[in-house]
């Protein structure tokens, strides 16, 4: 049940064009096929939620991933209608920073104020309101359940903090990424001097870096801790594309070809060689909501691929600013996938289903979420040069079309039969396993974590004999 607060978010975000997900939210449906289902993921230890988009290959079938993006996606509200589940997630791994970071004093109180920050997508491209401020509010809520005698008031970003002991602050993400800064004692984050607990959308690693407050390595990676975020491990990974694809070898979901480049010039003649193979989309780092996503196909010439890399850039320019460049780079190519038709009246359409995975300590917990329809019919002679063909991302458009994830007659249509649904499910989890895994190791020996210090201190602290890669 959404409250009336909520159902007034709801009225004025509709007036603003909201894609209004919500309103696929179904609880006896969701109950009765068993959704969320739940899976044994022993390597995980922490919160978290993630959103794997795939599709079906109209020529062999195959089920493949085009992305996997992190808590700045949406779609908990396409379940049941409402994201309770997903707020008490969030504010169960806030309060569990906030203890770690020895913040909470013996009589239950926070011995200093702190705060956790709320960023949604830049508001050019925000469509997104009815489900991610009542997110919020409900995270309030229950932070102070979690963390009882620490009140948590809601705060605009940029708005000066009060005398409040949790200020949880909402905002696009240039307006929280301007409050935000590292402190070089600790090398953690603080937002208006004090500590945070709990970072929401991952986005703002690469805002930070544009603004010169984070630095990335040449791996991508940053020298500061990021407990903080929600499915911190994955981090990197939400932002690594390639490695999206690389991890998904052994999952029973094929990884797509792909290449990186550092340069346009290399990626000119990576884009080259790789149309042998077939068309191929063309993606910078670090972006969102497919700000900069471009398509190259066969027989293009070098001038028009080179035409196509530079809107690449124009467009994550347009969309981030100053300085997008230091973030740009590598620009990845991908195979392009010519999904199964969604039939519609004027022509069969592209489309991908969201799946969302939803961590705890020890289990993912797996749900469909929307089937996200391209807003204009596939035409294969004409398709590069319309992006309304072939991308069914829903931010910063004008219209869009989504069908339930639970919707069987609208999954039969395009070939998801429940047993493909169960395999993409099973596909889904291991990725993440292979991800937190992967994660845990390679950062094990540069974290400032509290559990990789533990572990760092105490062999046995995980049982390490248990992890698969």
């Amino acid at each position: 049940m959404t409250s009336d607060h909520d159902r007034l978010l709801r009225i004025v975000f509709s007036e603003l064009n909201d894609i209004e997900e919500w309103k696929l939210g179904d609880p006896e449906r969701a109950r009765a096929k068993g959704y969320p289902r739940t899976y044994a993921a022993e390597v995980v230890d922490d919160y978290g939620i993630i959103f794997v988009d795939v599709t079906l290959e109209a020529d062999t079938g195959r089920v493949v991933c085009h992305e996997v993006n992190g808590p700045n996606a949406v779609g908990s509200d396409a379940l049941t209608g409402e994201s309770t589940s997903r707020a008490d997630n969030e504010a169960r791994q806030a309060a569990r920073c906030t203890r770690a970071l020895g913040l909470i004093g013996a009589d239950g109180r926070l011995a200093r104020p702190v705060v956790s920050v709320h960023a949604h997508q830049h508001w050019s491209a925000f469509r997104t309101g009815g489900e991610f401020y009542p997110r919020v509010g409900r995270f309030a809520a229950l932070l102070e359940r979690h963390l009882p005698r620490n009140p948590v008031c809601l705060r605009g970003a940029g708005e000066a903090l009060g005398d409040e002991r949790i200020a949880a602050v909402v905002g696009d993400v240039p307006a929280v990424a301007a409050g935000l800064h590292v402190d070089p004692a600790s090398g953690r984050f603080v937002y208006q001097g004090r500590p945070v607990i709990f970072a929401g959308n991952p986005n703002l690693v690469p805002e930070l870096t544009r603004i010169g407050r984070v630095r990335w390595d040449d791996r991508r990676r940053v020298d500061v801790d990021t407990r903080p975020f929600h499915a911190w491990r994955l981090l990197h990974t939400f932002h690594d594309k390639a490695l999206q694809q690389r991890l998904l070898d052994g999952t029973g979901v094929a990884p797509l070809r792909h290449f990186e480049a550092w340069t346009i010039d290399e990626a000119l003649r990576r884009a080259r060689a790789m149309l042998a193979g077939g068309a191929v989309v063309l993606k910078p780092n670090g972006g969102s909501g497919g700000a900069g996503v471009h398509v190259v196909v066969a027989g293009m010439r070098d001038q028009g691929i080179g035409a196509r890399l530079a809107a690449v850039v124009a467009d994550y320019v347009r969309k981030y600013g100053e300085n997008a460049e230091s973030v740009l780079f590598p620009i990845r190519g991908f195979e392009f996938v010519r999904s199964t038709n969604y039939p519609m009246p004027d022509g069969g359409r592209m489309w991908d289903l969201r799946i969302a995975v939803q961590l705890a300590p020890g289990v993912a917990s797996v749900y469909p979420v929307s089937i996200r329809v391209a807003p204009a019919p596939f035409d294969p002679a004409t398709f590069h040069l319309d992006r309304d063909q072939w991308v069914s991302n829903v931010s910063g458009r004008a219209t869009s079309f989504l069908a339930s994830g639970m919707d069987d007659e609208a999954l039969g249509a395009v070939g998801m039969t429940p047993e493909k649904l169960d395999d993409v499910f099973q596909a889904c989890v291991e990725w993440t396993v292979k991800a937190w895994d992967a994660s845990m190791r390679a950062d094990a020996a540069g974290s400032l974590a509290y559990e990789d210090e533990c572990e760092r201190a105490d062999a046995a602290f995980y049982p390490r004999h248990k992890f698969r890669m």
